[in-house]
């Protein structure tokens, strides 16, 4: 991402936690119902307990919240570009692990990786750009990414969000595995996409 694109990012992200705090307008989620939501359809990927997961762009950790809640023993990793998130995301989770990064510098493989709204901001050549970042993602999954993104279908691309096409976004996924899965029935401006190794 060039640096434009990341303080644009960075200053979008830290005025919406100036007013919010813990909560999941902080991260640009109309609230909870739908965070949860996401996070429901994100972690049906597969059995998760026992596995080492990687939470993209995880904001205050609500993922990691969202495991807790379910019971759902995972080795947890978050990582996020917002340093102000990270340090609330560790004062709220002090037992889970949490890192300031770039989801474009992974160094780690991780057994399941998840991107939940992470793809959703305009950046310069968005698609190439994220279109990227999947192919490295799912590179560092040992057994599979999990990822949304909003539906071009029912969202409009403008100057902070943008959206995709569903055919477009698989056949590129199937590029890359030919087991892919989409979910695109839980919320209207959103789609789910499953890759496995």
């Amino acid at each position: 991402m060039n640096p434009n694109d990341t303080q644009r990012i960075l200053d979008f992200y830290e005025d919406s936690f100036a007013k919010y705090g813990n909560d999941a307008r902080s991260v640009h989620w109309s609230g909870e119902i739908s965070q949860t939501v996401r996070f429901e359809v994100l972690s049906n990927i597969a059995p998760l307990a026992g596995m080492s997961v990687l939470d993209v762009g995880c904001g205050l950790g609500d993922l990691y919240k969202f495991f807790i809640t379910k019971q759902i023993p995972v080795e947890y990793t978050g990582i996020d570009i917002v340093p102000a998130f990270i340090t609330r995301a560790q004062e709220r989770f002090p037992d889970a692990h949490f890192e300031l990064g770039d989801m474009s510098s992974l160094c780690e493989d991780y057994d399941y990786i998840f991107v939940s709204g992470a793809f959703n901001l305009t950046t310069t050549n968005s698609k190439e750009y994220y279109f990227t970042l999947i192919k490295n993602l799912f590179r560092h999954s040992k057994r599979g990414l999990a990822f949304n993104m909003l539906n071009s279908d029912t969202h409009q691309t403008d100057e902070i969000y943008v959206s995709y096409n569903i055919d477009e976004v698989t056949r590129y996924c199937k590029t890359l595995t030919d087991k892919v899965v989409v979910i695109d029935n839980y919320l209207p401006q959103d789609f789910t996409i499953y890759m496995y190794k």
